[in-house]
């Protein structure tokens, strides 16, 4: 019975992790999109619609991204992988999966379009840390142990 327990713990830290992940996405995503206004302007950082961006960009990033990162924490907990730099670089590759998964048919034709592919990958890798914070530091425990 405690291995049971021992594997739905660490399936719901595996959801915070991931629902973090996204928060923390999102928000970064939306300060890169706040601040490529104008040059002279204060970011809106303690509006009220900017909590509303950042929710609502959580939502999209985690519903375009829950299969590619499925499969990323999948190796990463069968691979026992803990350190920052798989998932940083992890969470870059589900980010870039993702969005072309979500553009399938319009891909970028010049380096003006892009601009939010690269702004998706560096929130991946902002989300890819936030993830390993929360619950990649101790992935593979559960099957190989400290």
């Amino acid at each position: 019975m405690s291995r049971v327990l021992g594997y739905l713990w660490r399936f719901a830290v595996i959801i915070v992790g991931f629902a973090f992940a996204a928060f923390v996405a999102s928000a970064f995503g939306a300060v890169l999109l706040a601040g490529s206004g104008e040059p002279d302007s204060p970011l809106p950082v303690l509006d009220g619609p900017f909590y509303l961006m950042v929710s609502v960009l959580a939502a999209l990033f985690a519903y375009h991204a829950f299969a590619p990162a499925l499969a990323a924490i999948l190796v990463a907990e069968l691979l026992g992988r803990r350190d920052w730099l798989f998932h940083a670089l992890a969470g870059a590759g589900v980010a870039a999966a993702a969005a072309l998964l979500a553009w399938e048919h319009s891909v970028p034709v010049s380096s003006a379009d892009t601009w939010p592919l690269l702004i998706m990958v560096a929130c991946g890798l902002v989300a890819g840390i936030a993830y390993w914070a929360v619950a990649g530091r101790s992935s593979g425990v559960w099957l190989h142990g400290r």
